[in-house]
């Protein structure tokens, strides 16, 4: 028995990770990956970089990621930082992050997939915003400013960019698709499905995996069923994932939080949205999650169900939202002091991915040791 154990989780090294996906489950270098990931933002906003940097070193952050076994930041960026680079990027400590004081955007972010590589986490690079700050915009992946051509521009920009990194594993095409946008009616300036498939053979050349968020604030995949994305071409078909959104009653109070079976009736709403496309073999990764989760609060009873309920759909995959504390409605992992962690969470985010894939650099390899999912019917 011991040795079974031992070999199961033993590491494998190779030169370059391969990503697809098969059977519903996400590959690399043909073992399912096990993914317990966190959101940290900051790069999507006018500062330009991690938010936390103006006092505390950014090396503390990663260590606190790593050190809580995750091994995945999704990180949300802006189209203008892209197109832009501002020269001098906001709010960062100089005394205590010595190389990124007066840097440019690009910079921070070289460095961000840098140090983040050095302890073995990948990262998804997310468009959350066209122009920086402000609240989640566009509702579409377009605006006057920043036509979808020009996205897509960008996005190449970009992935040549981190081509040769081997931690950017996937890219978060839009996040939270909203108000007029559809799915599967085929027009033009709203249909999210056809755009997505646009914005993927654009894009032909990355070697990742393409994340597509759900509309309506990224949470409803109904149509997906009927109009999956489809680009005509298996490779890139295989590398994709369907990424949904999803919150308690802090971030958005629904009729269906406020009636007496809740939680229990949430089982059937949540597997019309999105729980339907794992039963129908399609790869799903839930991007964002979470809340404050206080004691004695429906928000507490939302998020310690929907960690089961994640768990019993073998749905665990994920990035939870998120790292920052200052994020209005959902806090963070992290206290208002950016040091102190939240422990209610930690235990939440634990208890949903107790086992993840593990990855670390030696000798210029990449070594995997093979995670496994908390459910054992989920295994496959």
């Amino acid at each position: 028995l011991f040795i079974l154990i031992a070999a199961s989780y033993a590491e494998t090294c190779i030169d370059k990770l391969k990503w697809t996906t098969s059977g519903g489950r996400i590959m690399v270098n043909d073992q399912p990956l096990v993914l317990k990931g966190v959101n940290y933002f900051g790069f999507e906003t006018e500062t330009f970089a991690p938010h936390g940097i103006w006092d505390h070193d950014l090396n503390d952050f990663l260590d606190f990621i790593k050190n809580n076994g995750f091994n995945a930041i999704r990180v949300p960026f802006s189209m203008e930082l892209v197109k832009n680079s501002p020269k001098k990027i906001m709010a960062v400590h100089c005394h205590n992050n010595p190389g990124l004081c007066q840097k440019s955007a690009y910079h921070m972010l070289d460095t961000f997939i840098n140090r983040a590589a050095e302890r073995g986490l990948l990262v998804m690079l997310s468009n959350h915003r066209n122009a920086a700050g402000g609240y989640i915009s566009p509702p579409l992946w377009y605006d006057n400013a920043y036509t979808e051509v020009e996205v897509i521009k960008l996005w190449k920009i970009l992935t040549d960019r981190y081509a040769d990194r081997w931690n950017v594993f996937a890219i978060d095409l839009k996040n939270e698709p909203h108000d007029n946008a559809t799915w599967g009616d085929s027009k033009p300036q709203t249909d999210w499905n056809k755009a997505a498939e646009r914005m993927i053979m654009g894009l032909s050349s990355f070697q990742g995996l393409f994340f597509v968020g759900g509309i309506e604030w990224g949470g409803r995949f109904e149509k997906a069923a009927q109009y999956p994305i489809n680009t005509g071409l298996d490779d890139l078909n295989n590398r994709v994932v369907y990424s949904p959104h999803a919150y308690g009653p802090d971030v958005y109070d629904r009729p269906e939080f406020n009636v007496e079976s809740f939680p229990n009736n949430l089982d059937e709403i949540y597997r019309r949205k999105f729980g339907f496309l794992v039963e129908n073999g399609h790869p799903v990764v839930i991007g964002e999650w979470g809340g404050k989760a206080v004691k004695d609060t429906r928000d507490e009873t939302w998020n310690k169900w929907f960690v089961e309920w994640m768990r019993r759909k073998c749905l665990t995959n994920n990035f939870y939202w998120c790292l920052n504390p200052n994020s209005d409605h959902t806090g963070g992992l992290l206290e208002e002091d950016w040091k102190t962690p939240v422990q209610h969470k930690i235990n939440l985010v634990n208890r949903a991915q107790p086992h993840p894939t593990k990855f670390k650099t030696h000798d210029g390899k990449i070594c995997i040791t093979k995670g496994s999912f908390p459910e054992g019917n989920c295994q496959r």
